[in-house]
């Protein structure tokens, strides 16, 4: 075996040392892009207030930005995505010069073009299956961070329940039903990362990574969010659905769907069997009526990128927080085109993980990781559609982040080597399908057993 073939496998195990030596070796462009993750997500600087001195988000970022520039190593990245997300962000350039206020549009820009810098960092700087795989682990440990938190905070408090829920790292996810959407995002991710990486992993290490999906899981419980709840729900079946193997999914499925019940407090089943009938279902549900009235009034932009408020209060009854809906919020503020572009990014999100799963079966074993991970950025982002939907997140790193991991996914796909015969790329689908079935001991890729002939 190649010295490329055993670091490979020396990776796959989760090793400290090759990871750390992987890592070290990756350059400063992809140092920079990790450190940026780290400080848009988890906000260091404002848990630590002696950090709170330098604007490191902006400094990392642009940084990032820099380096990607300055480096000779350059991949080139074909996707449709590149064109779509072009699309959106000129819809929404029009949607603000034609505002309701443009002015309150413009001092949002920031708000939306800053995830196109991050989309462009991970798309052009990710383009090899190491930094995915080392992106993917450092991604887990973001969300660990706070889904840890929140485990402790549960606990603390006798797994009992707190109206107000709790939250994540200061920013984003603060509030408590958006870190509840972060963890319906992360809980398929590092599922399916510990089922790509099963083969080579120590029982225990697998074992740990299930663990980590666990505390997400939690992690929706204790936001006290029946919005996540409901997305955790469609993570669930999603992943039931996916399976090959359907008894033994369901069996898991039940399981973890039970747990998942038993661990709700009784004041939150209580507010979920009110869902539609409460004083905040009632509001949301005229939020959406009157949303729909202002995309119909306006269908071709929209009253105006983040004109959402101050369209409201001078057209409605003035009580206005926010639409509480991802589609009501781009329909009503980019109208039927803004809307349109939004659903084609998602198609277009599913489309690649499909594309990648299918060079990743035409990789055989080699392209398990990657079929798995697309598996996860797909259950993602049904996570986040289904809680987003009682939810104004738009503009949030959820999407924007995902759609740019399925691009650098589909990248590291394209360059995967093509070891089983195209008629055959799907009886190995269906063996990649049964990946979470396999319990093969494993001390490198080589001892995989051989396909079928």
């Amino acid at each position: 075996m190649t010295a490329t073939a055993w670091e490979s496998a020396d990776l796959r195990e989760l090793r400290l040392r090759p990871l750390w030596r992987a890592f070290t070796r990756e350059g400063i462009s992809f140092w920079l892009l990790c450190a940026y993750l780290m400080f848009e997500y988890v906000r260091p600087q404002s848990i630590y207030t002696w950090l709170d001195f330098f604007p490191w988000t902006t400094a990392t970022m642009v940084a990032a930005a820099v380096a990607m520039l300055a480096s000779r190593r350059t991949t080139r990245v074909s996707t449709p995505a590149n064109g779509l997300l072009l699309l959106f962000s000129l819809v929404l350039l029009l949607s603000s010069i034609n505002a309701y206020q443009p002015s309150a549009s413009f001092h949002q820009f920031d708000g939306f073009f800053l995830w196109l810098v991050a989309y462009s960092l991970i798309v052009y700087i990710v383009t090899t299956e190491q930094r995915m795989l080392l992106l993917m682990l450092a991604f887990v440990l973001l969300n660990l961070k706070m889904s840890q938190f929140a485990m402790r905070a549960w606990v603390s408090i006798g797994f009992g329940f707190r109206a107000w829920g709790t939250g994540g790292a200061p920013g984003w996810f603060q509030n408590s039903g958006e870190f509840g959407i972060e963890m319906c995002v992360f809980f398929p991710i590092v599922t399916y990362l510990a089922l790509g990486l099963r083969p080579w992993l120590p029982r225990w290490k697998f074992l740990l990574l299930l663990g980590i999906a666990g505390t997400a899981l939690a992690g929706m419980v204790v936001s006290s969010s029946r919005g996540a709840l409901l997305g955790g729900a469609a993570v669930i079946a999603f992943m039931l659905l996916r399976s090959k193997h359907k008894m033994r999914a369901l069996v898991a499925g039940i399981f973890v769907g039970a747990l998942f019940f038993l661990a709700i407090p009784p004041e939150q089943n209580k507010r979920l069997s009110e869902s539609g009938s409460d004083e905040t279902s009632q509001l949301r549900l005229t939020y959406w009526k009157n949303g729909i009235k202002m995309t119909n009034d306006h269908p071709v932009l929209g009253v105006g990128y983040a004109n959402w408020l101050p369209y409201y209060q001078d057209h409605f009854d003035g009580r206005a927080q926010v639409p509480h809906n991802i589609f009501i919020q781009a329909s009503s503020e980019l109208g039927y085109s803004g809307l349109l572009a939004f659903l084609l990014l998602i198609g277009c999100t599913l489309v690649l993980n499909s594309r990648s799963r299918a060079l990743a079966a035409r990789a055989g074993p080699a392209g398990r990781l990657t079929y798995n991970l697309a598996n996860g950025l797909d259950g993602a982002l049904v996570g986040f559609l289904v809680s987003g939907f009682f939810v104004t997140v738009l503009y949030y790193p959820y999407f924007w982040i995902n759609l740019a991991m399925t691009v650098a996914l589909n990248t590291v796909a394209k360059s995967l080597p093509v070891t089983v015969p195209t008629p055959m790329a799907e009886r190995v689908g269906d063996r990649l399908r049964n990946a979470a079935a396999n319990d093969v001991p494993l001390g490198n890729p080589g001892s995989l057993p051989a396909l079928p002939s």
